[in-house]
């Protein structure tokens, strides 16, 4: 029986809540294992916000704020508090916390079949805007891509790189800076050896998993080229990837068609603060 709204109070994370952190991320039902207590310790604890009631943890949330936008990387509410009203108040209270800190929009991803959330979400003013599709890819799947593409040449992307490579590819400002300051991650992109000045065919960030996302590619075969070049890091103990392909139905289509199994399907939704009530 779940606590009613007034019982919860919210607070931010602690160092010592990643026992419950790790309990609840298994609820959002991805194949990516909780990040460990060092990635929490060191990038996640300072940004999260938990509900905590007579009964102990019923939610967290964590965030980022990317300039204009705030950035809801996730909002978990324990199954026996679901439906009291938890999450509407964790987001109201996400929303003012992103207004102080100078956001004029959130965005946030759910997945494709979640309705409740879904459905949160929308009277909050947020919006589709794009989707994303997570592969289970093997090395044996990429024989189905046209030949790797011979363009282009897989190098770490850098500070400075960042700013092109968001605009490429249509993401949000200040996200990629935040990943290539992180520690847990790995971004790599494919830049084109013929082209006078650089210019970016493809970009992935190789995480724990292990999971590749975000993932873009100009073609098919970049893509090939792209993944090869993770596995070839990955080294020959890796046999499959997580690859989480944004609004590229072509791509998941080949994958799809060579065996690639579906193992997540998203939405990223966008909306202004000012119209989130509460």
């Amino acid at each position: 029986m779940g606590s009613s709204a007034s019982q919860w109070v919210l607070r931010p994370g602690r160092l010592e809540d990643h026992a419950v952190f790790a309990r609840l991320f298994l609820e959002l039902g991805v194949d990516d294992p909780p990040p460990p207590e060092p990635v929490w310790a060191a990038e996640l604890a300072r940004r999260s916000l938990f509900a905590e009631g007579p009964q102990g943890i019923g939610a967290y949330a964590v965030t980022e704020t990317l300039g204009d936008f705030g950035f809801v990387v996730q909002l978990v509410v324990a199954p026996s508090e679901r439906g009291q009203g938890l999450g509407r108040r964790m987001m109201t209270h996400l929303a003012e916390h992103l207004r102080a800190q100078g956001c004029t929009r959130w965005v946030l991803n759910v997945k494709r079949d979640n309705a409740p959330a879904l459905a949160l979400y929308t009277s909050l003013g947020m919006r589709p805007a794009r989707e994303a599709t997570t592969l289970r890819v093997t090395r044996a799947h990429l024989a189905a891509l046209p030949a790797a593409s011979p363009d282009g040449a897989v190098v770490p992307v850098t500070l400075e790189d960042c700013g092109a490579l968001t605009e490429a590819f249509g993401m949000i400002p200040g996200k990629l800076v935040g990943f290539a300051a992180s520690d847990s991650h790995r971004l790599l992109g494919l830049v084109d050896l013929q082209a006078p000045a650089r210019r970016w065919l493809g970009m992935m960030d190789l995480r724990s998993g292990p999971l590749v996302y975000p993932f873009f590619a100009a073609s098919p075969a970049q893509a090939r080229t792209l993944l090869e070049d993770a596995f070839g890091r990955l080294g020959a103990g890796v046999s499959a990837l997580n690859v989480s392909v944004t609004d590229d139905a072509s791509l998941v289509r080949l994958l799809r068609e060579a065996g690639a199994q579906t193992r997540l399907e998203t939405l990223e939704l966008r909306g202004s603060l000012v119209d989130a009530a509460p």
